[in-house]
Parts: C-alpha cells; sequence; structure tokens
C-alpha cells in the first residue's frame, strides 16, 4: 500500500521536465582558437629551421678539409716530439679523420728522444709500484 507521502513526492518528482540546452557558441571560439593554432605551428616550423640550420653550422664549421686523403692517408702520422695536448690538438686539427690520428699514435715508434734532463711520464708511471 502505497504512502501519502510517496505520492506526493512522485507529483513532485513529474513536475520537472529536461531543458533543451542552449547552442555552444562556436564561432568566436573556433576562429581564435584556430588563430592561435596556426601562429603555434608557424612558430614551432621557423624553431626547427632555426635548430636544422645551427646544427648544419655547427657540422660545417668543423669538418676538416682534407684535399686529397689518398697522399695523407699514405704517409703514417708520426710526431717527433712527446705527445702533449698542443700537440695532439694540432694533429687532429690537420689530419683527414679522427682514425688516421689513432691509427698514426697507436702504431708509431716508441724511440722518442728525449732531451737531457726531461722524463716521459709515461716511463715513470710504468716504473712505479702501486700495491693494493
Amino acid at each position: 500500500m502505497p504512502t501519502p507521502d510517496d505520492e506526493r513526492f512522485e507529483i513532485y518528482l513529474k513536475q520537472f521536465h529536461p531543458l533543451v540546452p542552449d547552442p555552444m557558441p562556436t564561432e568566436g571560439r573556433g576562429q581564435a582558437s584556430r588563430r592561435s593554432f596556426v601562429l603555434r605551428a608557424w612558430f614551432a616550423a621557423v624553431a626547427a629551421i632555426l635548430i636544422v640550420a645551427a646544427i648544419g653550422l655547427h657540422i660545417r664549421s668543423n669538418r676538416v678539409a682534407a684535399p686529397n686523403t689518398a697522399i695523407e692517408a699514405a704517409s703514417p702520422v708520426v710526431p717527433l716530439q712527446p705527445l702533449t695536448m698542443r700537440s695532439a690538438n694540432a694533429l687532429l686539427a690537420t689530419a683527414p679523420s679522427f682514425k688516421a690520428v689513432v691509427d698514426g699514435l697507436a702504431f708509431r715508434s716508441e724511440s722518442l728522444t728525449l732531451p737531457k734532463g726531461e722524463q716521459s711520464a709515461l716511463a715513470v708511471l710504468g716504473k712505479e709500484k702501486i700495491k693494493l
């Protein structure tokens, strides 16, 4: 048996009807978002072009020009003095490739003549006995 409160509550709920929502405003907002999208795409394209240009300039400025690598590859890179940072940088600047410098240094003559009163750091370190 339904109670009078339930019937009254049911009648009260039947009074409510769904409302039709207003249409979404698309004209003003759509053009602004399209403009911002185009602007962002333009800035992204300009940034990408600048990055590619910077990388290209960096690679181009670091490239060593070797006019005739066949002649230079035939003669091994053998420095006449002990290897220092300055001589290593000079070898890297004038060699046709990094591999050529490393190969030339790996197979160079071990009989380097040092001026009187000087020692090779590698020779001194080779004599040192370290106990672990």
